[in-house]
């Protein structure tokens, strides 16, 4: 569809891109004056965060929720099993290497994983602030999730949650690049590397599954996707009591969190819990 081609065009360059950035990272980080010249200036390097992007790709992802069944409703299922397994082995190694740089960079900082203060406008930080800024990105990358089930004509996966979740999140991000590059503070790297933790797992199983290898852990990854929202929420907490960041950040991040939590607390429910009582 037109849809899916437009959108997957800022997700390939962010995936090129977020390869070759972290490739640069690993070559360059030992080295004590690692940042080039130019490179220094974090807030003019990462642009305007335009809304026209979160907004393009919001209404062309709805457009393929609705028009995609519709289209592929007389057409045979597509199976795109080589496209998958690359892309499910992209998204492992790429939220691996995030966490990774995260927790390295952290450490070279001296900075502590819960409620560290970092500058988006430090030098030092920039790694850090790259990190995010592609961890966003790669909201976009994901939806290919949603054109897949297209394609393979899974549309009872085409939930409510499941669509909500895609474009909440690339609002939440947007907004919380936006917020710290305006505001000179990046909190959300906690969140960030949370979530990428998260969708190590979550690939990692879904890779597993592309390559037919019976994984019987699927009930935990929701168990854990509702431990990240309760332990970010708690974190968005403390940094409402610790006061260094714009009051808007911890608490949108607590609306997203409690959003969630609710949902795939439902989901949970309905899934396993209901289906268990049912089978005794």
């Amino acid at each position: 569809a037109p849809e899916s081609a437009t959108m997957a065009f800022p997700a390939v360059a962010t995936a090129v891109f977020g390869i070759y950035a972290y490739v640069m990272y690993w070559y360059s980080v030992p080295g004590a004056g690692f940042l080039a010249e130019g490179k220094q200036d974090v807030v003019a390097w990462i642009g305007d965060l335009s809304v026209a992007l979160p907004a393009t790709a919001t209404v062309l992802y709805l457009s393929l929720c609705y028009f995609g069944p519709k289209i592929m409703a007389k057409r045979e299922a597509f199976e795109p099993k080589g496209f998958m397994l690359v892309y499910n082995a992209y998204q492992t190694v790429f939220n691996i290497i995030t966490v990774a740089i995260f927790l390295a960079e952290l450490n070279r900082l001296g900075v502590k994983a819960w409620g560290g203060r970092l500058s988006w406008s430090d030098p030092n930080s920039f790694y850090i602030c790259l990190a995010i800024w592609l961890h966003y990105n790669n909201k976009y990358l994901e939806l290919l999730d949603t054109v897949f089930m297209v394609l393979r004509k899974k549309n009872n996966q085409l939930s409510f949650l499941h669509i909500y979740h895609h474009c909440l999140l690339i609002w939440a991000w947007w907004m919380v690049c936006f917020v710290i590059k305006n505001n000179d503070c990046i909190d959300a790297y906690f969140g960030a590397c949370m979530n990428a933790g998260i969708h190590v797992i979550m690939y990692s199983y879904y890779l597993m599954a592309a390559l037919k290898i019976k994984c019987p852990w699927k009930q935990y990854i929701t168990v854990a996707q509702m431990l990240q929202f309760a332990i970010v929420f708690a974190h968005s907490c403390f940094v409402i009591y610790d006061g260094h960041c714009p009051a808007i950040l911890p608490w949108s991040q607590m609306f997203v969190m409690t959003n969630m939590l609710v949902l795939f607390g439902q989901f949970y429910v309905k899934t396993y819990t209901k289906k268990k009582v049912k089978a005794k």
